[in-house]
């Protein structure tokens, strides 16, 4: 497995900055920089993978509850709301609060569940500031 390539894509994929994977894994951005590089692999590869994945999951259930919701509503336009902030998105969801997880996460889940409702559904959608600021 190549680790470096791994998670990079992870990290890409979530739609976080070196800076946010860094902080979320207790290590400087360099650090993550050298781990991205291949000059240097984490001391425990498996368990910065397994925490990656597990954001990954918190992400695809933020997707399930966004693309739900856009469904059960009757009209072919919808809005979809998402965070502008880190802060905004603590205020509204106590996981995110509890480990200072960054708002892309909500936003890539809002992305991606804009782009499936028009893919399968034919539904468009907008998204909107969920708090509208």
């Amino acid at each position: 497995m190549n680790i470096a390539l791994t998670i990079r894509s992870y990290r890409e994929a979530l739609g976080l900055t070196q800076e946010d994977a860094a902080r979320l894994m207790d290590v400087r951005q360099p650090t993550w920089s050298r781990w991205e590089q291949g000059v240097r692999e984490p001391r425990d590869p498996l368990s910065v993978i397994m925490v990656l994945q597990g954001l990954v999951d918190f992400r695809d259930e933020i997707f399930d509850a966004m693309c739900d919701l856009v469904e059960a509503q009757s009209s072919k336009r919808v809005q979809l709301g998402t965070y502008m902030t880190d802060a905004a998105f603590w205020r509204n969801n106590a996981r995110a609060r509890a480990e200072e997880l960054p708002a892309s996460l909500h936003r890539s889940a809002a992305a991606l569940c804009t782009f499936m409702m028009m893919e399968d559904a034919g539904i468009i959608v907008e998204i909107v500031d969920a708090e509208g600021e």
